[in-house]
């Protein structure tokens, strides 16, 4: 836990205990899900010398409504062991996933100021391992028809930044942006090839492209 924002802060050392235990052996990006989310929260300090402990918390255990065991009530556990705030952030990080997921993507209200800073780091994060393992691949072409759902968001992903920009801190705000406009470069000329990749039957891995 060395590497985490406020290791010792109750709400930090509790959030990375359950986030350890409800998404123990799955992968984001083709990292542990738990190294993902530490990840967001690194980029998180990275841009907010004042982080809250208690987005740090949000941020660790942002993926435990879709990775956690069914027999776990997730909203329940969070707010008896980590509090409402934090169970209100990770909701609302949750519905912006499934709405991507559902190729109806909505960019959080601007009023939470703490969900966008939380989205915004996650993107970066995401969009980032997605382009190198890219640019590791034997063939980019094949690897980008192989994620449609990830091109077809890329949109999306500007659209956020567009609405967010006046929001964000400006590091995070001008990281997030670059991390776009990479995206947008990377998948510009396979974009037109991906849907018949998809119509030969490719996959499209993991949760809005990202491999879990």
């Amino acid at each position: 836990m060395s590497v985490l924002t406020r290791p010792h802060h109750p709400l930090v050392a509790t959030a990375f205990g359950l986030a350890r235990q409800w998404c123990a052996g799955r992968e984001i990006d083709g990292h542990p899900t738990l190294s993902h989310a530490v990840r967001v929260a690194v980029k998180l300090d990275q841009h907010l010398p004042a982080v809250p402990p208690q987005l740090i918390a949000a941020v660790l255990v942002h993926n435990s409504p879709e990775f956690a065991p069914a027999t776990v009530d997730v909203d329940a556990a969070l707010t008896v062991w980590l509090g409402p705030e934090i169970t209100r952030v990770v909701a609302a990080m949750h519905r912006e996933h499934a709405a991507m997921d559902a190729g109806v993507p909505a960019v959080p209200p601007l009023r939470d100021l703490w969900t966008l800073y939380a989205s915004a780091a996650d993107k970066i994060v995401s969009v980032g391992s997605i382009l190198a393992r890219a640019a590791a691949a034997d063939d980019p072409k094949d690897f980008w028809c192989g994620r449609q759902a990830f091109v077809a968001l890329v949109p999306y992903f500007r659209e956020f930044h567009t609405a967010t920009s006046a929001r964000l801190p400006a590091g995070l705000r001008d990281e997030l942006g670059l991390a776009v406009a990479l995206a947008e470069s990377a998948t510009a000329a396979p974009a037109s090839t991906a849907a018949a990749g998809d119509a030969g039957g490719s996959s499209c891995p993991g949760r809005w492209g990202r491999a879990s």
